[in-house]
């Protein structure tokens, strides 16, 4: 199963969108839609505009003396894409089974990367003023790759900056 999410990756969206499912939704410049996912007991989400498509879990190609954080290479439509493992990259515990487990393609400044994540959740669509800045306190996951958070009635959502990704693969040397 693969969704695409047909978006123009860093410009706002507005008026008509077709999102997952071919649901219109009515976007105003002031909202921002998140796609939500999990990644152990955390819920993150990303902005939409990076988001490509959404994958189950593909075979993967493992890179001998990659960063850590690289899970693996997979061939999407002929095209090689460097999968992370967020779990590596939060450091945080991976499951059993990965049942529910998806690939989130992202196209981050021209680069296409997929994320192994444990579950994609929804896609919420909210009001740029109700993000939060980034708190000091969260220890699940790395400050550095915290944008902003979104407080729901039941949980936190981490809004993570996509180009902390990239910096991931980048950081690890040899």
């Amino acid at each position: 199963m693969s969704t695409t999410i047909q978006s123009k990756p860093n410009e706002p969206q507005t008026g008509q969108f077709n999102s997952i499912g071919d649901t219109n939704v009515q976007i105003e410049i002031d909202q921002i839609q998140l796609v939500t996912f999990r990644v152990g007991k955390v819920q993150l989400g990303i902005n939409i505009d990076y988001v490509q498509e959404i994958n189950r879990l593909m075979e993967f190609t493992p890179v001998p003396e990659a960063s850590p954080h690289i899970h693996g290479v997979v061939n999407l439509r002929g095209e090689v894409v460097t999968v992370l493992d967020a779990h590596r990259i939060f450091d945080l515990a991976k499951p059993e089974t990965m049942s529910t487990g998806r690939n989130l393609i992202l196209k981050i400044d021209g680069e296409r990367l997929g994320v192994l994540v444990d579950e994609v959740s929804d896609i919420l669509t909210i009001k740029r003023d109700e993000l939060a800045t980034r708190p000091s306190n969260v220890r699940e996951v790395d400050r550095r790759f915290i944008e902003s958070v979104f407080l729901r009635e039941t949980d936190v959502v981490v809004v993570v900056d996509p180009h902390g990704f990239l910096a991931a693969i980048d950081e690890f040397s040899l």
